[in-house]
């Protein structure tokens, strides 16, 4: 039997003008918050905010042209969140150092999550986050780690030499050297890392290969369902199902990251002196220790656990790659297109010694053109173009407010293209990075690796590995455009600014 409910029309209308009355009125409140603080910034469209205005579009520009229409401090919206963008020196100096206990939450550029990534370093805060940090810091800085890194890396570069001479047989005007420069990255930063044999190394390489690729295109501005989640992060458990080759290459890897934790674990406790003995950075973080407190409440110290183990390896693996690989492309690029910057770094080059033996720590330091030149060419191709903080009290800097909850993003690429900077911003010029011109800059106006007490920890490491690579290639072979080579170079967002379609040019064999 059927019951019909005699429910007066009215009623029903009246709940449906309140719905829509409460609905209008969330957006209008959503979509107001930048107007109501004062902050100019792009008219959103509700429910997708800006975002629609970066479709189809350079991301960089866009953020160009909204520095030129609404100056250095100003807002949009990522859906129906509203964020503030800074394109300023002394606010990039207040946000990233002076008021850090006010932004120092980073933002999460991966819209998919797995355990145990939310164990990384990036994902962590307060003080769990300052005791992790100064371990990871300690790692990547320490000689013994920086002379493994320079001795993997020539290691590499000699196989990477070989495969672009595989390459140079097969093609007559150029070749596109990205697949060269991936695989040199990836197999170093797995030497690096693990320490394997060539036995193993064979084995499991393809498996840390394919999760990097992986890793990288999740994330990727490309990533359509990565962008969805984004900017609607209550649907990517939704979403996740999409997301199905990054789940299987990061579930492979971490099966066998936590069998290498638990085999050197057992072998190190049957043979407690090698506890110190520090092979890989795999090594060095399984004898590492982290404050912590007793049950009394006691200062103490403890092991890292197997997860947060895994979960450093993980960022290791998949942040060093996009970023290196992306860096030594761009480099190649700029010295084919500029033959008087390659003459002075061959130049360089052949003044480090014997041409035959390898590289030291010393030599690598010395240079000072490559210094000036890798400088130059982030400024071109600003791998981070930006640096995003969550602020987490509502506090006023500069006559602006900044609500808690709030992403602040320090963009750093238009402020390479300021004049007021940047003398002939468009130009190529590697010597305005020399030390006495940099000596009345502003700290804050160049920042390839951040600033503040959450900068990158692995500046020294990614250097030497792009050192090594672009040393290794210079010193025998000359570099030139071809009919192939982009220009300009397209570039994307995947996720540091990288070369869209690689970088092909044409190398003719140095003579000896």
């Amino acid at each position: 039997m059927v019951f019909f409910l005699d429910i007066n029309p009215l009623i029903i209308l009246l709940c449906l003008l309140m719905c829509i009355g409460f609905l209008y009125r969330y957006m209008k409140d959503t979509y107001t918050v930048l107007e109501r603080l004062g902050i100019p910034g792009p008219k959103p469209i509700w429910v997708f905010g800006n975002v629609l205005e970066f479709k189809g579009k350079n991301v960089l520009n866009v953020f160009d042209d909204w520095k030129n229409r609404y100056g250095n401090v100003y807002g949009f919206y990522e859906g129906f969140r509203a964020g503030i963008v800074v394109n300023d020196v002394d606010y990039a100096q207040d946000i990233l150092n002076r008021y850090f206990d006010k932004f120092g939450i980073r933002t999460s550029y991966r819209p998919f999550i797995y355990y145990p990534d939310n164990l990384r370093l990036i994902e962590i805060d307060g003080d769990h986050w300052k005791n992790q940090r100064i371990v990871f810091t300690k790692m990547l800085n320490s000689p013994i780690t920086l002379k493994l890194v320079i001795d993997k890396m020539q290691v590499t570069a000699k196989y990477m030499l070989q495969q672009i001479s595989d390459e140079l047989k097969t093609v007559s005007d150029g070749i596109n050297i990205s697949s060269a420069i991936d695989q040199y990255v990836s197999d170093g930063v797995i030497r690096i890392v693990l320490n394997m044999n060539d036995e193993r190394f064979e084995l499991y390489k393809h498996s840390f290969y394919d999760y990097e690729i992986q890793s990288n295109l999740s994330a990727s501005a490309d990533n359509e369902v990565g962008g969805l989640a984004r900017l609607f992060p209550r649907l990517a458990p939704l979403l996740k199902c999409a997301d199905k080759k990054y789940k299987y290459a990061h579930e492979k890897v971490v099966k066998i990251l936590r069998e290498f934790v638990e085999e050197l674990s057992s072998r190190r406790n049957n043979n407690k002196d090698s506890q110190e003995v520090h092979d890989s950075l795999f090594a060095f973080l399984l004898s590492s220790k982290v404050p912590c407190r007793d049950a009394d409440g006691r200062s103490a110290h403890r092991n890292l656990s197997t997860d947060e183990i895994i979960a450093h390896m993980l960022t290791l693996l998949s942040e060093i790659h996009s970023t290196t690989t992306a860096m030594i492309l761009f480099i190649l690029y700029e010295l084919a297109c500029h033959q008087d910057c390659q003459d002075k770094l061959y130049d360089e080059i052949k003044n480090m010694g014997d041409q035959d033996e390898d590289i030291s720590s010393e030599q690598l330091k010395k240079m000072e053109y490559f210094d000036m030149l890798f400088n130059e060419t982030y400024r071109h191709h600003p791998i981070a173009p930006g640096v995003s903080r969550v602020c987490t009290e509502t506090c006023t800097i500069r006559d602006v407010q900044f609500q808690k909850g709030m992403v602040v993003r320090v963009m750093t690429s238009p402020l390479y293209k300021d004049a007021s900077l940047f003398n002939l911003p468009e130009a190529f010029l590697p010597e305005r990075f020399s030390e006495e011109s940099r000596r009345n800059c502003h700290q804050y106006s160049f920042l390839p690796f951040g600033q503040g007490p959450r900068m990158c920890p692995g500046q020294k490491l990614a250097i030497i590995k792009v050192k090594i690579a672009v040393i290794s290639i210079v010193k025998n072979y000359r570099l030139t455009t071809c009919k192939n080579t982009e220009t300009p170079l397209k570039q994307a967002l995947r996720p540091s600014l990288t070369p869209a379609n690689g970088v092909c040019i044409q190398l003719t064999k140095r003579a000896s």
